[in-house]
């Protein structure tokens, strides 16, 4: 079959395709792919991974318009998904700049992250020596947020984004000051809120998106609501 990836130097834009047997498909997940492209075709191609196992976010890439997490999304399902077709478009993140092929800028993303100050004070009440404690409802409301691994996928999707990221933080943003607004062990929730509502909390056009695409179940448009 046919794999069509956009690719990009820095000053100019073009698709490029490569042929793939059913044997080098079989079996494999979209980063093996990616990789056997790479270190069999075209060592040029560019795109980033890292651990493999769904855990560091950093392969995540877009399929026919949709996001993906390449290490976690196994050909076979992901061709039965569009109804194993002769040909699929692998490009970037969407709103995000890309710098080469699949590789895309994070700087302002990392930035919106420390505006909402992502770590906690803890409660005057704990020390090093008697501990943060939490009951076990008080860490259920955060722990799927906790799940979030920076892959960027919501973002990509997210239709705010995409008409006006200007006044607009990325869908996981929201998300990482959702759980430290909400952490019982938070010395002041208001750090983390403030700065959400001063970027854009108010302006999600609930579109779902983010939800629809996250590869861990997680629903930022949830933690925005």
């Amino acid at each position: 079959m046919k794999i069509t990836i956009q690719r990009f130097n820095g000053q100019k834009q073009w698709d490029q395709t490569y042929e793939l047997t059913d044997k080098e498909l079989e079996g494999k997940t979209l980063l093996s792919v990616l990789l056997l492209i790479k270190q069999t075709k075209d060592i040029t191609l560019n795109f980033t991974a890292s651990c493999r196992s769904a855990i560091c976010g950093a392969c995540a890439v877009r399929v026919n318009g949709h996001s993906y997490l390449a290490c976690d999304t196994k050909m076979n399902e992901l061709l039965a998904e569009y109804d194993n077709p002769d040909e699929i478009k692998i490009s970037p993140l969407g709103n995000f700049r890309v710098i080469s092929d699949l590789v895309v800028d994070w700087e302002p993303s990392i930035e919106n992250l420390r505006k909402i100050r992502p770590s906690i004070i803890a409660k005057s009440e704990f020390s090093a020596e008697k501990g943060c404690k939490q009951t076990q409802a008080e860490f259920d409301r955060i722990s799927k947020q906790w799940d979030c691994i920076l892959c960027g996928s919501c973002a990509s999707e997210c239709n705010k984004l995409a008409a006006d990221s200007s006044d607009y933080m990325q869908p996981f943003v929201f998300t990482h000051a959702f759980r430290a607004a909400y952490d019982s062990r938070s010395k002041d929730p208001l750090t983390h809120l403030k700065p959400a509502i001063a970027n854009g909390l108010w302006k999600c056009v609930h579109c779902q998106e983010c939800a629809d695409r996250c590869p861990k179940g997680i629903s930022s448009a949830d933690d925005i609501a």
